[in-house]
């Protein structure tokens, strides 16, 4: 005899899917929404509807956004020449916290991974070296991951923008980044430490 129904189940096991999300906390998150009652879940089934129909990313750095352009890349404010380009949008979000670096960013969408299959071909690659040909960006950011991907990622990118780039600033976040360590993950301070002692890559 099965205790919990199916389509309980089935919540659970969606759940129980998400980063951080045990199948404990998965049931103990279903249980909530079926005491909550039937409007709080028809909020969450708007709020996803919302989200699936509504959210994008920019064509232009590749950050969230639902209109044609983020908000981001329609900052007038920022500093347009120097972009900082990050693994993904929740890396801009860690960095944004300080509101000290008004710069514009460029998401890759990931980092280079020849054993998980991820080339160059599947990241936004293609759209950063077009904005370096149309825009004014006189220094390049790479704040990624601590890792060998974060590494690999930033060495070819180096070593592939300065063949018709010479005179461009190619930095790295360096100081206060741990080895292995994740930028969406890190606390502010150490972040900005990693930012303000970033290295140029030679």
């Amino acid at each position: 005899m099965k205790l919990i129904p199916k389509s309980l189940q089935s919540l659970v096991h969606e759940l129980s899917r998400l980063p951080g999300v045990g199948e404990r906390t998965a049931l103990r998150y279903a249980i909530s929404l079926i005491k909550a009652g039937p409007q709080r879940t028809a909020h969450l089934q708007a709020a996803l509807s919302e989200l699936d129909s509504h959210m994008g990313n920019c064509p232009s750095c590749g950050y969230w956004t639902e209109h044609a352009i983020c908000s981001l890349c329609e900052d007038s404010e920022r500093i347009s020449t120097r972009l900082c380009v990050v693994r993904d949008c929740p890396d801009v979000l860690a960095l944004e916290k300080f509101k000290k670096h008004p710069w514009n960013y460029h998401v890759l969408g990931g980092l280079l991974s020849p054993l998980a299959g991820i080339g160059p071909d599947r990241l936004n690659i293609s759209s950063l070296l077009d904005r370096l040909q149309n825009e004014e960006i006189k220094e390049l950011i790479l704040a990624f991951d601590a890792t060998v991907e974060g590494d690999a990622t930033s060495f070819y990118l180096k070593d592939l923008l300065k063949k018709d780039r010479p005179d461009l600033v190619i930095s790295r976040t360096a100081l206060g980044l741990p080895a292995g360590s994740s930028v969406e993950y890190l606390d502010p301070s150490t972040l900005e430490s990693a930012l303000q002692h970033r290295t140029v890559l030679e």
